[in-house]
């Protein structure tokens, strides 16, 4: 194999390891966003839950459904 298209190869699998990170990258924020919601809903449900304030529980839960 020639050198030039040694090299052709290499770049090529750079440049798909680099798009692999990428989407890597971006599922990885995706969830920390979630883990995030998720602790806000615990807080929540925690604060909530010895009130058993069922009208407030509700609002929350439409709220994360908007």
């Amino acid at each position: 194999m020639s050198e030039s298209g040694s090299r052709k190869d290499l770049e090529a699998r750079v440049q798909e390891l680099e798009a692999q990170v990428a989407a890597l990258t971006d599922r990885v924020q995706e969830g920390a966003v979630l883990h995030q919601r998720f602790a806000e809903l615990l807080d929540v449900v925690t604060e909530l839950l010895p009130g058993a304030d069922p009208a407030a529980v509700q609002r929350y839960v439409d709220e994360l459904g908007s």
